[in-house]
């Protein structure tokens, strides 16, 4: 809760930077600056400056606005960077851009006697330096060592007396958990793959952020191998897909799943995009529903209106046999109907292999 408490107002400070440095061009010469040229004018001429000087003074704080937003984005693209990879240098390096900044910055305003700048340099300091050092901290700290957590783990506790109502393959299925380097590999055929006019338009405007996610084709009996990997020092289950149509390049596409802090099931597509899930059991099978949709954006998750999604999502995980499992998937949009479908069975790799020795 610290960290991302922490991350946050790092977040605000560097659009605060974006902010502005916008809207200084537009507010440099307005009146209640009037006291800040004021003392500037006084520092270099004392007797009273020319009718020009205060018009040159807007100039050249319109001409710092554009660096003041070059900074913010730099700034909020590494506190991206740190917040996903918690990655501790990201914050080292906000923290020494201040420490190389603001020290000549707050001798020159001395030299100058612009009081206003040191206080302000003095300030921004104070209020960024003590996160960044305590984020670079936590950051910096070695998680402790535990077994990989699975979606079996995290899908029992969802579903708490509806487990054990679940067929024993499907258990068996989810009870495996992919070690760090060593995955869990399926492979498959999709029978089905179909996209309403909708789906197609959805899907190619999609396609550069998030591709892979929404596929725009129809298409049938195509292979697709599955595979499910965790990461070291990371909470996260992937699950990468590689979808080779008929005639087409092979599409991959990766999610990563993930427990809230309110202990629900979220599925991450790409972009800070994800859906919540609800899982439910019946007759022996799992189900998964989605119950919204989400951006997260700068350290807040934002849900999304449902007409602005591609629709509800329904996935059915039906068991077969030991080895062989179908899943079926369908998106519906309110206005618009199915946007989506893919139907196909899938069996284990490494499972297959021993059947067949």
């Amino acid at each position: 809760m610290e960290r991302k408490w922490l991350v946050r107002w790092i977040y605000a400070s560097a659009v605060g930077h974006i902010l502005v440095g916008a809207l200084l061009p537009w507010i440099g010469g307005i009146a209640a600056l009037d006291w800040y040229h004021a003392i500037v004018a006084h520092t270099f001429w004392p007797a009273g400056a020319a009718p020009a000087a205060q018009a040159q003074q807007a100039w050249w704080i319109s001409l710092f606005g554009p660096t003041i937003q070059c900074v913010g984005l730099l700034m909020l693209a590494l506190a991206w960077f740190g917040e996903q990879r918690r990655e501790p240098s990201a914050w080292l390096w906000i923290a020494a851009s201040l420490l190389l900044w603001a020290p000549q910055d707050i001798w020159i305003s001395l030299r100058g006697n612009v009081w206003p700048n040191v206080w302000l340099d003095l300030a921004t300091l104070a209020v960024l330096l003590p996160p960044l050092l305590r984020l670079w901290q936590l950051d910096s700290e070695e998680p402790e060592a535990g077994p990989t957590v699975g979606e079996g783990e995290l899908f029992r506790k969802i579903l708490g007396p509806e487990w054990s109502k679940l067929h024993p393959d499907i258990q068996a299925r989810f009870g495996k958990n992919p070690e760090p380097g060593r995955p869990l590999q399926y492979y498959g055929t999709l029978s089905e793959l179909r996209a309403s006019w909708f789906g197609k338009l959805l899907g190619h405007l999609s396609k550069p952020f998030i591709k892979g996610a929404l596929i725009p084709y129809d298409d049938q009996d195509f292979p697709v191998d599955i595979q499910v990997y965790s990461k070291a020092d990371c909470p996260h289950i992937f699950k990468q897909r590689i979808y080779m149509l008929n005639g087409r390049k092979a599409i991959r596409f990766t999610s990563h799943m993930a427990e809230s802090e309110k202990g629900e099931v979220l599925e991450y597509v790409g972009m800070g995009l994800g859906m919540k899930l609800k899982l439910h059991v019946a007759d022996g099978n799992l189900h998964f529903t989605s119950d919204g949709y989400f951006w997260d954006m700068l350290g807040w998750r934002i849900p999304l209106p449902g007409l602005l999604t591609p629709g509800k999502t329904y996935l059915c995980h039906c068991n077969e046999a030991p080895n062989r499992f179908n899943i079926r998937i369908e998106i519906r949009h309110a206005l618009f109907g199915t946007a989506f479908v893919q139907a196909g069975v899938f069996r284990e790799r490494q499972e297959a292999q021993k059947e067949a020795a």
